[in-house]
């Protein structure tokens, strides 16, 4: 087989495992830095990645207090006692196990965002975690990932010439034994280097045969085992500083047991890694367990049981990795995102579980975050074949925290998503670095303001401003980020002012941008019936 072949094959198995207190890590590196925040100065900021396999139950986590007598209908022996969730508003609540997110919701740290999926979703597990993956859509078949295309739009040729001066640390991270399709680069390469416990690392380096030593006699088996080796010797020259950070610094807040919750363990070496100065700019971290088929409650005890406890723990370990980064004073440069490849059924089945879905909410944490539940809760009584009907498209919340947390261009997120894709206020305005985008206003040349009413059921007033000299247009797109309209305002007290009729449009969330040809601002509305 040629070399792309053997690489995409063994990813894996030529990876060697990186174990820091005990759990297994993977190191990926590759052609990302400059293009990856799009902007001429270098930042420092970073997004954690937490990924819920087997599919999320998102009714039972985030769960509807307005929608009371549909959710006990559908959810015999799985439906939570209303007065025993974590009431967040006076819509959403939280699981009761979920208590470390409902404080940080009650500290603006944490925005909620419900109804994200996909169109014409897969329900197989394998499939669907490649379509989130890959960032594409269902009927596209992508040998890459979304953060690899876009992490490996910098430095094409890797891995000659890395680590160096501008970037001596491995661009990402990931705690797994395999590095994920998420990862994999425009040009299917994995970028992923192994690496073990700094001392039994050390003891692996001085075991390495020589260049030229120990090859078989095949010419292309021998191209294959040289290759093998030159990213070994990069994973050789990332372990001092993966080892520096480490010991550079230790956990201040508390975590749960990392040997029962495996995700507060992973998170737990994560910030250790940021507090002690490492540039690496993505992690990955995972827990498993969320195909609740069977068994997901207690009988007779609905808010106790096994989804219960893996709720818990992702709340305990998010909750204890901000107080973490807050306790070192870097909290200001790190997003922590949820997602899991799909959402459960509305209706329980009948074995106290709930059955593959669509739609669910995701997380995003951080003091940066723009805070509150940011889209309405998808109806649980108007739905598609058992499944909820999809209200955001995860490609959007992608780019979203590309363009304002990363400082991507439209151009880039064109290139890594393979289409125009709407954005949603995700990141605060005035961030700490000028990659920060606002939600409102970029550079003093372009203002919009909150959508009016919104929710709207017939007439939105969209109000907005140019800055003198600058042409603007102002276009609606919908959930999947399609145009919609293109609407012109009035003057009006020294304010552009638009209304715009929404009746003909299905219900669901949409998005108004505001944009110049270099930059733009977006409003999310939501259209009601």
């Amino acid at each position: 087989m040629d070399r792309r072949r053997f690489l995409l094959r063994s990813s894996g198995a030529v990876a060697l495992p990186l174990v820091m207190s005990g759990l297994p890590m993977h190191a990926f590196d590759g052609p990302m830095l400059a293009d990856m925040f799009n902007t001429a100065e270098e930042t420092d900021r970073v997004l954690v990645l937490v990924q819920l396999n087997g599919g999320n139950d998102g009714v039972n986590t985030v769960l509807p207090l307005d929608q009371e007598a549909a959710y006990m209908a559908a959810r015999p022996g799985l439906a939570i006692p209303f007065s025993k969730t974590l009431r967040l508003n006076d819509t959403t609540a939280l699981h009761p196990q979920m208590t470390g997110l409902q404080a940080l919701f009650g500290e603006k740290k944490l925005a909620i965002v419900n109804g994200v999926g996909y169109p014409n979703p897969n329900l197989s597990h394998f499939r669907s975690t490649d379509i989130w993956m890959s960032g594409s859509a269902s009927n596209q078949v992508v040998s890459s990932g979304w953060i690899g295309r876009y992490l490996s739009t910098a430095y094409a040729g890797y891995p000659d010439g890395f680590p160096n001066a501008t970037m001596p640390d491995p661009i990402a991270i990931q705690m797994s034994a395999v590095v994920s399709l998420a990862l994999t680069g425009a040009s299917q390469q994995s970028m992923g280097i192994a690496l073990q416990d700094p001392e039994t690392f050390y003891a692996l380096v001085n075991s390495t045969k020589a260049t030229g030593q120990g090859l078989p006699t095949s010419a292309e088996a021998r191209a294959n085992v040289e290759y093998v080796r030159e990213i070994q010797a990069k994973s050789e020259q990332y372990s001092a500083v993966i080892k520096a950070a480490a010991d550079k610094a230790s956990n201040i807040a508390d975590y749960p047991d990392p040997l029962v919750n495996r995700l507060a363990g992973q998170l737990q070496v994560v910030a250790r890694m940021i507090a002690g100065g490492l540039k690496t700019r993505v992690y990955v971290v995972s827990l498993g367990g969320f195909d609740t088929h069977a068994a997901q409650v207690e009988e007779g005890n609905p808010e106790g049981g096994l989804h219960a406890t893996l709720l818990n723990y992702v709340s305990e370990a998010m909750a204890a990795f901000q107080r973490d980064l807050e306790a070192h004073r870097v909290d200001d440069r790190v997003v922590t995102m949820t997602f899991s490849e799909f959402g459960r059924r509305v209706d329980a089945n009948l074995s106290l579980g709930t059955d593959h879905g669509t739609a669910a909410p995701m997380f995003v944490m951080g003091t940066p975050v723009v805070d509150g539940v940011l889209t309405a809760y998808p109806s649980l009584s108007d739905v598609e074949q058992g499944n909820l009907k999809m209200a955001v498209d995860f490609r959007q919340i992608y780019a979203s925290i590309l363009e304002q947390w990363f400082g991507a261009n439209p151009a880039v997120l064109r290139e890594v998503l393979f289409q125009d894709v709407s954005t949603m206020p995700i990141i605060k305005a005035g961030s700490t670095d000028p990659t920060s985008v606002s939600a409102d206003a970029i550079a003093g040349a372009l203002t919009l303001m909150p959508v009016v009413p919104n929710p709207v059921r017939d007439e939105a007033r969209l109000r907005y401003s140019v800055a003198d000299g600058n042409d603007a247009r102002l276009d609606v797109f919908d959930a999947l980020g399609f145009h919609v309209a293109t609407v012109t305002g009035q003057l009006n007290d020294g304010v552009l002012e638009a209304p715009f009729v929404v009746r003909g449009l299905p219900s669901g969330t949409y998005i108004v941008r505001l944009s110049n040809g270099r930059t733009a601002v977006t409003q999310p509305m939501v259209v009601v019936r």
